[in-house]
């Protein structure tokens, strides 16, 4: 799908760039590494090599060929500096090139990023904090590093950020097919409490939802997510939690977007008391339930010209028809739907479903992952509108 070189330098978190080179082929990419001299001090370069099948390059007048820092950036469509130390860092920020990777910063016309991994008191310095600005204004993009145990046995900021974090940062930052896109993601169940302790809730784990906004970000979409306090996941995109029906629904006013998916479970009732404390065990208990407000309908019927909203809904029977009759309802310009029950959908690793257009035009998508599932679904929109 695309090559990225691969630098690394010398840091106790070098061996962590053999997970993001994995982490890149995983989704398909190719990589090409190079290294400092102290690098491969932490990890042997046979070990880049042997992964990704291409030789790495070190020393750059005994491992090179005549102006081939020229020619890897040619082929390449992004340099990548992970882990990045406080002094390859300086050297980006003076213009140095002493070495075969500075040499090819320098050279470099494609997107650079940097992922900093160092003792907190190197990041925060002011010489630091200065070179990486610098970077920046240079139109580095630096993938913040994380708090946590550091190999100096402190705790604080400095981590170099998680492999799977730092490939996607890279590739959300290089897609384009929604470039400019403002998307919204709502994902996962809503809990609607009977007591303090107790609540009405589904099974959903906010998978599919959070696949869909990590999909739309790779292909450069600006994403905002509504997660559930009740997934289990977190997101590698923005977003903010909610627990109830009423509190997604304040959580979507006023919210901008190009793209809305719908995904959130949301229940259909809810107490119409919710008790103080905790109910006591008794013989019998009846349970008075309301209808939750209809968010989906709501959010229909106030939309600009221009904004397109995709639902969802799971189903244990008749499914097209029911998500006809649903899309009709609420006035969505799309609907996925998809079987559920025992084993089947909720908080799985695999999907299937049909994707509904008000034109009445229909897409199965079989069985897969539902990253795949998320992938086809937004493919199938842009492709519907021109997007």
């Amino acid at each position: 799908m695309g090559r990225v070189i691969l630098a690394v330098t010398g840091s106790i978190a070098a061996y962590k760039a053999v997970e993001v080179l994995r982490e890149f082929q995983r989704r398909g990419w190719e990589v090409r590494v190079v290294m400092t001299r102290a690098a491969t001090h932490f990890v042997a370069p046979l070990t880049f090599q042997t992964l990704s099948e291409k030789r790495v390059i070190v020393d750059q007048f005994r491992d090179v060929f005549a102006l081939e820092h020229i020619e890897l950036c040619r082929e390449a469509d992004a340099l990548l500096v992970a882990p990045a130390t406080a002094d390859f860092i300086a050297k980006m920020a003076a213009g140095l090139a002493d070495d075969f990777p500075s040499s090819l910063y320098l050279a470099c016309k494609k997107p650079v990023f940097v992922a900093p991994a160092m003792n907190e008191g190197m990041l925060m310095h002011p010489a630091t904090r200065r070179n990486l600005e610098i970077l920046r204004e240079h139109g580095v993009r630096i993938i913040e590093p994380e708090e946590g145990p550091l190999a100096c046995e402190e705790e604080g900021l400095g981590r170099l950020a998680e492999p799977a974090r730092v490939v996607f940062q890279v590739l959300s930052s290089l897609g384009s097919r929604l470039r400019g896109r403002k998307v919204l993601v709502t994902a996962g169940p809503t809990r609607e409490f009977i007591d303090e302790v107790r609540f009405i809730s589904n099974p959903s784990t906010g998978k599919q939802g959070l696949a869909i906004a990590h999909q739309a970000a790779l292909m450069g979409a600006e994403v905002h997510l509504l997660l559930s306090s009740a997934s289990p996941f977190r997101s590698m995109v923005s977003y903010e939690t909610f627990t109830s029906g009423e509190e997604l629904r304040e959580r979507l006013k006023g919210k901008d977007y190009d793209l809305l998916f719908m995904t959130a479970a949301v229940g259909d009732f809810r107490p119409a008391k919710t008790k103080g404390g905790k109910l006591r065990r008794q013989g019998r208990l009846t349970l008075d339930l309301e209808a939750t407000p209809d968010i989906l309908a709501e959010i229909c019927s106030s939309k600009r010209p221009g904004q397109f909203v995709v639902a969802f809904a799971a189903e244990t029977e008749d499914f097209l028809q029911r998500a006809k009759k649903k899309l009709g309802k609420k006035g969505a310009d799309a609907i996925f739907v998809n079987p559920v029950g025992r084993g089947v959908g909720f908080g799985q690793d695999e999907n299937r479903g049909w994707l509904i257009f008000r034109d009445g035009s229909i897409h199965e998508i079989p069985p897969s992952s539902k990253e795949e599932v998320a992938r086809r679904i937004i493919e199938l929109v842009i492709e519907k509108e021109e997007i």
